[in-house]
């Protein structure tokens, strides 16, 4: 059930997911300062989210970008050497569940995208394809102004909280899949 001091769904999917939100930022900031494995690392999380997400979310307002986001994080990846099983997800997630996890994503990339840069690591040089996509901000535009106009209590608001929050974990599950994080590819 809804905290009454949330506004819209906005707020509530801020505040109710913050804590996971924040676990998984956590990760990822360890991700980003382990250098070239670390960057390996956060392109076999994406290229896992997408492709679980791409399948059950032909209905997001981002769906579009799930398929170009996997398909340049695989890139890379096989620049790097590097392969990963995709994972299922265990949960089918509302469509605005999926706009703000990925919308969002988007904004922390860009972050990401120049602290690595930043370091000249050659890998990120020569894998550069996911890195290199557009931020898609006219998708978090879009979610942020469906998400205002809508309640943060009831059924519909419970279930997109609960997937969003289905998200953050599994995105917490896939960094921690493997101690390796991937797999060298051997020819």
């Amino acid at each position: 059930m809804a905290d009454a001091q949330y506004q819209n769904l906005r707020a509530r999917l801020r505040g109710d997911t913050r804590h996971c939100h924040a676990a998984l930022d956590e990760q990822v900031t360890r991700l980003d300062q382990a250098g070239a494995d670390g960057y390996a690392r956060f392109l076999l999380l994406q290229w896992r989210l997408f492709a679980a997400l791409e399948p059950v979310s032909q209905s997001a307002a981002c769906a579009p970008v799930i398929r170009g986001l996997k398909q340049r994080a695989g890139e890379d990846l096989a620049r790097l050497g590097r392969a990963a099983d995709a994972p299922e997800l265990p949960l089918s997630p509302h469509p605005l569940a999926v706009d703000y996890l990925v919308s969002g994503s988007r904004l922390g990339t860009q972050v990401l995208r120049k602290r690595w840069l930043e370091r000249g690591l050659p890998e990120v040089i020569y894998a550069c394809e996911y890195l290199s996509a557009p931020s898609y901000t006219e998708y978090w535009r879009g979610f942020t102004a469906r998400a205002e106009a809508l309640p943060a209590e009831g059924a519909a608001a419970d279930r997109v909280v609960e997937d969003a929050t289905g998200l953050f974990g599994f995105c917490l599950e896939c960094i921690f899949a493997e101690s390796a994080e991937g797999r060298a590819i051997h020819a």
